[in-house]
């Protein structure tokens, strides 16, 4: 996943937390619901504009996108 422009170990790590662990994990996914269930899992507002470039990143990679 480090492949991906923008994602470093601390998404990473959150991204964990959530129980995605592949890339394969976010094929279809919704980069606002996976901020969402960051938050959550966080218990506060954390994802800002560039924490959602940084899951729409991951998550075109994911999909064949740049990088793949």
């Amino acid at each position: 996943m480090m492949r991906a422009h923008s994602i470093g170990p601390k998404m990473i790590s959150f991204l964990e937390r959530i129980s995605i662990e592949r890339l394969d994990d976010l094929r279809g996914a919704d980069a606002h619901e996976i901020a969402m269930r960051i938050n959550v899992e966080l218990g506060h507002r954390h994802i800002n504009a560039q924490g959602m470039k940084a899951l729409e990143n991951l998550i075109s990679l994911a999909e064949g996108g740049p990088g793949r």
